[in-house]
C-alpha cells in the first residue's frame, strides 16, 4: 500500500484540513465506509467503483456504479462499496462547512449522498488525464491548484460555525452548553450549522462520538470483550444503546466490528474491508 496525505496549504483552510492519496490492493471485495466528521471530494484513477444499497424488502441489494469524480457528503450511516482490483484516489477531505466555500448549492442537499463531482466542481474530472501515472506530491499539487481556482473569494464560513464543528470532532458536548459558550441559543446554533454545514449540531455530534469510538476500539488488543472494552471508551452508553449506535452507524454489533477490524488491523478502522455484502 502507497498511501500520504498532507495539510491543505493555507490557502484553502478551513475549508479543506487534508489532501490524501492512496494506491493499494484492496483486502476485500468490499468495503464498509463508517461515518465520519467530514465530506470528501474524491478522483478515482481507477477502474469505477459500485456503490451498494441493501434494500429490506429486496431479493438483491441495488448498486449504482460511482464516477470518475464524486463528492461525499456528511453521512449518518455506512456505505458499501465493491472495489475494483487496485485501488487508486486522490482526494481532499473537507470541514462540513467547506462546501459552502465553493458552492452557492445549499450543504444539506448532499447530507447521505454521493454524488459527480461535475455537478458541484465542474472541471474537476479533467484532472484524470493529469494524473494517470502521478506520485504523490505531483497529485497533490494539481489538486490543490484545482481547488484555488474553484474557491469563491469572497466566502467567508461564519466563526461560530467553525467552533461549533472544531469542538464537536474533539470532545462530547451537549449542543446546550456549547450554544452558551458560543453565546447564542440553542436554536440559533442549529440553524447557523443547518445553513452553513447542512446538519443539526446534535447530528454532526452523534456521528463525531461514534467515529472516536471506533477508532479507539480498533486499537484494543485482540482477546477484548467488546462490551466491557467498548462501554469502558464510551462510558456515557449503556450496553443497548451502544449496541443500537454501531447498529446504525455500521451494520456491525460491536462484536462483530472488532473481529473484522481485530483480522485486518487499526488502519481499517474506518474503511472496514467485508467479504459479503451486509443486509
Amino acid at each position: 500500500m502507497l498511501y500520504e496525505e498532507c495539510p491543505a496549504p493555507p490557502g484553502l483552510q478551513p475549508f479543506v484540513t487534508q489532501l490524501w492519496f492512496i494506491r493499494a490492493q484492496p483486502q476485500a471485495r468490499y468495503e464498509k465506509i463508517l461515518p465520519g466528521p467530514a465530506a470528501h471530494l474524491i478522483l478515482n484513477l481507477s477502474d469505477p467503483y459500485r456503490l451498494i444499497s441493501p434494500a429490506e424488502n429486496a431479493a438483491e441489494p441495488t448498486a449504482t456504479e460511482v464516477s470518475t469524480g464524486f463528492y461525499a457528503g456528511l453521512q449518518r450511516s455506512y456505505l458499501v462499496s465493491e472495489n475494483p482490483d487496485q485501488i487508486f484516489n486522490v482526494g481532499a477531505r473537507l470541514t462540513p462547512f467547506g462546501l459552502a466555500a465553493f458552492t452557492n448549492q445549499p450543504p444539506s442537499g448532499f447530507q447521505n449522498r454521493v454524488v459527480d463531482a461535475e455537478s458541484v466542481f465542474p472541471g474537476f474530472t479533467e484532472l484524470r488525464s493529469q494524473l494517470t501515472d502521478a506520485e504523490p506530491g505531483q497529485a497533490f499539487a494539481a489538486l490543490t491548484t484545482f481547488l484555488q481556482q474553484q474557491i469563491r473569494p469572497d466566502y467567508r464560513a461564519d466563526p461560530r460555525a467553525v467552533k461549533g464543528v472544531e469542538t464537536l470532532a474533539r470532545e462530547d458536548k451537549e449542543v446546550n452548553v456549547l450554544a452558551s459558550e458560543l453565546g447564542i441559543s440553542t436554536s440559533t446554533l442549529e440553524r447557523i450549522m443547518m445553513r452553513d454545514c447542512g446538519t443539526t449540531a446534535k447530528a454532526y455530534s452523534d456521528v463525531c462520538r461514534f467515529n472516536r469510538i471506533v477508532t479507539q476500539a480498533a486499537a484494543l488488543p485482540k482477546g477484548s470483550v467488546p462490551g466491557r472494552e467498548l462501554l469502558h471508551l464510551a462510558d456515557y452508553y449503556d450496553q443497548p444503546h451502544l449496541i443500537r449506535a454501531f447498529r446504525r452507524f455500521s451494520g456491525f454489533t460491536p462484536t462483530e466490528y472488532l473481529h473484522v477490524v481485530q483480522s485486518y488491523g487499526a488502519e481499517y478502522a474506518i474503511f472496514v474491508p467485508v467479504e459479503d455484502v451486509t443486509r
